[in-house]
């Protein structure tokens, strides 16, 4: 394995700090993908989300004078390309001259396994799925897939979505609990799909 690989979120955001702009390449490599899933989540618009991470990585460059140390990467990407969607969607909403300021909306699907090959399921089960998923507040699918998509903490996904950690539990919680009072009663092979989604990258359900 490449020596550059091994080395972690604190070892390289301090190369970075101190004027290696190369590792920024590699920080872009292990993230750029990631980030892109998440903004896709968040709007359909692929080319904003496209010109939302470049801005922030052209950000970091602007202003790496100025950052602090970091040793998780991840979290510091997507809470900034959050902060930033959420900016250039309200802006574009206040250009068309619409009252008020938009719902920023999650797209949490689960009709497909983490290899991308589809679920199999009857046409019903997938409608009972979506169905149930459409039930959650926007919060709540965000946090579904922070955590059992995306492999994060508690801790982490309290940050991201600006919550205390009792708070980021609880969260996830209901969902959860919404979920299973919803589909509860549904065929077993169906529940079973659902909670092995769930359990992915190690993640326990609640």
């Amino acid at each position: 394995m490449p020596a550059h690989l091994k080395e972690n979120d604190q070892t390289l955001w301090s190369k970075f700090l101190d004027g290696n702009e190369q590792v920024l390449s590699i920080i872009y490599l292990r993230h750029a993908n990631l980030l892109f899933d998440y903004g896709c989540k968040m709007t359909t618009d692929r080319d904003l989300v496209k010109d939302c991470i470049q801005d922030i990585f052209c950000t970091l460059i602007k202003n790496r004078e100025n950052l602090s140390e970091t040793d998780n990467i991840r979290l510091y990407l997507f809470k900034a390309l959050k902060r930033k969607l959420v900016r250039e969607i309200q802006k574009s909403y206040r250009t068309q001259n619409l009252e008020g300021l938009p719902e920023i909306g999650f797209d949490l699907a689960f009709l497909h396994r983490p290899d991308h090959t589809e679920l199999e399921l009857t046409d019903r089960q997938k409608q009972e799925l979506t169905e149930a998923i459409n039930s959650l507040t926007e919060r709540q699918k965000e946090a579904i897939y922070l955590r059992f998509t995306r492999g994060l903490d508690y801790k982490e996904i309290s940050a991201v979505l600006n919550l205390n950690y009792q708070s980021s539990r609880a969260l996830i919680h209901r969902a959860i609990a919404k979920l299973r009072n919803i589909l509860s009663g549904k065929i077993s092979t169906f529940q079973q799909t659902l909670l092995l989604l769930f359990q992915q990258n190690g993640k326990d359900v609640v």
